[in-house]
């Protein structure tokens, strides 16, 4: 993404405040008074392209200003996630990596899940790339194509 990885450190300070990713609310329901927000809890709802609502919580575990943050996932999905911001073109544009390791934590999604999983992957890639693109016009900045690695482990 052509942008500092500062601009995108500010979304990472403020998932609450984040209004542009179609589909995906973000409310925070925990603060826990640490300077970086370790141990803050925010209410993650997305509205997947299969038309349901998935409501997860995620904690703050780590954040390494501005190198990484790494956050946990519960609810239908279970585990965590790194995600680490490369400064590219002398800090005027930045790789966002993101892995997850996360697992079917609900009954019905882990039931359908060998029947399902190719509209999961491409559900979740969809979600993804909608959030990447709220990202770039928040910041104005051009983006390049993202491209997923979609593993679901029941």
């Amino acid at each position: 993404m052509e942008t500092p990885r500062e601009q995108l450190w500010e979304l990472v300070d403020h998932f609450e405040d984040i209004d542009f990713w179609q589909g995906v609310s973000f409310a925070k329901i925990k603060q826990t008074g640490d300077a970086n927000g370790v141990g803050d809890e925010y209410e993650c709802t997305f509205r997947t392209k299969m038309l349901f609502k998935l409501k997860i919580l995620l904690k703050v575990a780590d954040k390494s200003k501005p190198n990484q943050f790494k956050l946990m996932v519960e609810g239908p999905l279970a585990g965590e996630g790194t995600c680490f911001l490369e400064e590219l073109d002398h800090g005027q544009a930045t790789l966002i990596r993101c892995v997850w390791e996360v697992r079917l934590d609900h009954s019905m999604l882990r039931m359908s899940n060998p029947v399902m999983r190719p509209v999961y992957v491409w559900s979740h890639n969809k979600v993804m790339d909608e959030g990447v693109a709220g990202v770039g016009r928040h910041l104005q900045a051009r983006v390049s194509e993202a491209s997923h690695i979609t593993k679901i482990y029941r």
